[in-house]
């Protein structure tokens, strides 16, 4: 049997040398416009309104009876 006495990495040593470009590269991250999620934020808001004053129309309900009921 034959022994080996290179070290493990005397390989290593034989590969190519990273370059800069490899080792500084970072990508720039792509945002996507947020003009969808503005519109459903938007639409959220909208529904909630409707829900709220729709609860006050069909309940007979006014500003000043909930006021009173606060209080």
């Amino acid at each position: 049997m034959e022994q080996n006495t290179e070290s493990a990495t005397s390989n290593v040593k034989n590969t190519e040398p990273n370059t800069l470009n490899d080792i500084n590269f970072a990508k720039e991250p792509i945002l996507s416009t947020p003009i969808p999620n503005v519109i459903m934020l938007g639409l959220f808001f909208i529904s909630i309104l409707a829900i709220i004053i729709s609860g006050y129309i069909h309940g007979h309900m006014n500003i000043s009876a909930v006021y009173k009921n606060l209080q």
